[in-house]
């Protein structure tokens, strides 16, 4: 869904409520649609469901907010019918409320480093989008302890105990005081150093005596400093979405082994269009060309960690 721009979860009155930023931009948003916004979103309604379901796979979502801009433009009641009430399309001019982010923690990254504000001042949200709000500000220079990453903002801790949400383009990570580059030739080179490990289910060890492809992923990662989710479903929701036609070095490849829409595999992109990865039992971790016929078929997504 195109359209979406950004999405997050807070919770409201015990629920979880999907927050959906619409991307106006795209040209599914006619004039109108914007007019006949009420016709227009009960047309989708259930696009939007699949999304929802798709992107908070783990958790009872109970409704959702569709937002342009700072404003609330309609809701959406995911409850069992007989309780639902039927889709809210509110007036464009009514303002959004910001609630405190409870963001998937299956998206997020978790690292544990220290960051040096590079900005004259930095706002510290509830949140990771800048339509949360702001609960403390940093100045340059300060130093603050970063617990996760999720796509262009960092969680971090501040000395007090609470945990926000900064942009990371205004934050110097300890973790990336080496170039892209390097971490990217260290990905590739841990990865290469454990060709022909046997294939172990639950792996993500030498002293499992080998490693399941997640726990191969998660290994050759965590030197770095990033903690990736354990199983392969999870880690294709961390990091940033990639074209496949865009793939570069130390890229994540996920894939559907039983061609039935659902993540259950992933390797380890290193140039040339071949992948590192611990395919089955009875195999070893091994390159493998992905410009065949099975792996192009099976393909789901590729996410940059860094």
């Amino acid at each position: 869904m195109s359209w979406i721009r950004e999405y997050n979860l807070v919770q409201e009155n015990e629920e979880f409520v999907a927050i959906l930023y619409l991307n106006i931009e795209q040209e599914e948003f006619s004039n109108e649609l914007l007019e006949n916004i009420k016709e227009s979103f009960a047309d989708v309604e259930g696009e939007i469901k699949r999304f929802v379901e798709e992107k908070f796979p783990d958790i009872k979502v109970g409704s959702a907010k569709l937002i342009v801009g700072a404003l609330v433009v309609g809701t959406m009641s995911f409850v069992p019918q007989g309780e639902a009430k039927a889709t809210q399309v509110n007036n464009l001019n009514s303002a959004a409320t910001t609630q405190q982010v409870v963001t998937a923690n299956l998206a997020i990254i978790k690292v544990n480093t220290t960051g040096t504000v590079n900005a004259t001042r930095l706002n510290v949200r509830n949140g990771g989008s800048t339509n949360n709000t702001i609960v403390h500000k940093l100045y340059q220079g300060n130093r603050v302890k970063v617990i996760g990453i999720l796509n262009d903002w960092c969680q971090i801790q501040l000395s007090d105990g609470r945990i926000g949400w900064v942009s990371k383009s205004y934050l110097s990570l300890d973790i990336e005081s080496t170039t892209r580059a390097q971490r990217v030739n260290t990905v590739v080179a841990n990865a290469k150093d454990l060709l022909g490990t046997p294939y172990v289910w639950g792996g993500d060890s030498k002293a499992d005596g080998g490693f399941d492809c997640s726990g191969l992923v998660q290994y050759v990662f965590k030197p770095l400093g990033y903690t990736l989710n354990r199983v392969s479903a999870d880690q294709s929701k961390q990091g940033q979405n990639v074209a496949k036609e865009n793939l570069q070095p130390g890229d994540l490849i996920f894939y559907s082994l039983a061609a039935d829409g659902r993540v259950s595999h992933v390797g380890i992109y290193i140039g040339g269009g071949r992948m590192i990865h611990s395919p089955k039992p009875g195999d070893v971790t091994k390159t493998t060309d992905i410009s065949t016929d099975f792996w192009q078929s099976r393909f789901m997504v590729a996410r940059r960690i860094f």
